[in-house]
């Protein structure tokens, strides 16, 4: 029960915890309203709707590619990449609120969905999204969405700025995490081991 109550403390919980909300509330429904964008874009066949799904999974399993190897590297803060995600993903949000035509809303859904699946493997998985996110998108505010699309963009906005808070409180760790990574790797090359690891200081300077 004392760890219990301790992890409970912890402000670094209930950070990330928030970040997941936020995250997942926002980018689930737009998720799910994926389909309804490309139903409107006229196609009759259903065939050929479905093809045009296959762009945004693949863009996506290209950013999970490209992001997991350049993170592993440990080259640049691992908070910097979930970061550009949303800063790309609210960018396109805003196309959705405008909802200039259904062509640039389809592009702006492949690069918006492709960078939420990227996002997840720099981060973690949070299931609360998936429940709540897809009720933003009612009928009601059928057919452009644009107030969930507003409410999915605010957000993913408090969920960038959530980040930039935990980066500042965990910055001790992060920065320790990607210097003894840096060390490791290189110690490898020399055929080496190194058994150090990192030590917590996040919360003694805050």
């Amino acid at each position: 029960m004392r760890e219990v109550i301790a992890s409970l403390k912890d402000i670094r919980l209930w950070l990330f915890t928030f970040i997941w909300a936020t995250f997942t509330v926002g980018t689930n429904g737009v998720t799910f309203y994926q389909s309804t964008v490309i139903a409107n874009l006229g196609f009759t066949s259903i065939a050929a709707a479905q093809l045009l799904n296959i762009p945004i999974t693949v863009c996506g399993l290209l950013f999970i590619a490209a992001t997991g190897i350049t993170a592993d590297r440990s080259r640049i803060p691992r908070p910097l990449y979930p970061l550009f995600f949303l800063i790309v993903i609210i960018s396109c949000y805003g196309v959705f609120v405008a909802y200039p035509s259904n062509g640039a809303v389809y592009a702006v859904t492949l690069i918006g969905n492709a960078l939420t699946a990227g996002w997840y493997p720099v981060m973690c998985y949070g299931q609360i999204g998936g429940a709540i996110g897809p009720q933003l998108f009612r009928s009601q505010y059928a057919p452009h969405y644009t107030v969930p699309f507003s409410v999915a963009m605010g957000l993913v906005g408090l969920c960038a700025i959530l980040t930039l808070v935990t980066w500042w409180v965990t910055w001790d760790t992060e920065r320790d995490t990607r210097r003894l990574k840096l060390a490791k790797i290189a110690a490898e090359k020399r055929g080496e081991t190194i058994l150090e690891d990192v030590v917590d200081k996040d919360l003694k300077g805050h």
